[in-house]
């Protein structure tokens, strides 16, 4: 579970990464046609935080955090997926700042499941190490 909960949790940095310059690169008015793109590393992102919220209720660690994590998962790519339609015009930058908020919410709440997940391991490792042969 270690292995999965880093590797899940550096997936969701590095294209949490990428999505933040990506989307400021839109908000400057470039690389539109990156859009696609900006949408496939979101659904890589969307899937590292699924992963470690499905690690962390089946662990039973933080539970009430995984379940705001696959309520996450679900809002944001449907707050992407539909932000062109949303307040259309000279508002359409709070639908914007919305997405980035959520986006960077998303990050923290991956972060704050990963943390028990590979402190638990590691107890769990420690324990088994500590205890004498038999």
């Amino acid at each position: 579970m270690r292995v999965a909960t880093n590797i899940a949790r550096w997936v969701v940095r590095l294209t949490g990464l990428a999505q933040i310059v990506l989307g400021l690169v839109f908000w400057s008015g470039h690389a539109v046609a990156l859009i696609p793109l900006h949408m496939a590393v979101g659904g890589l992102f969307t899937l590292g935080l699924l992963v470690l919220a499905g690690l962390a209720i089946g662990a039973r660690v933080r539970p009430g955090l995984g379940a705001l994590g696959v309520a996450w998962v679900i809002l944001l790519p449907a707050l992407g997926m539909g932000q062109m339609s949303l307040l259309p015009g000279a508002a359409h930058w709070i639908v914007r700042v919305l997405h980035l908020v959520v986006g960077l919410a998303a990050m923290g709440i991956a972060d704050r499941l990963a943390r028990p997940l590979l402190a638990s391991g590691a107890r769990g490792a420690d324990a088994v190490a500590s205890q004498p042969a038999a």
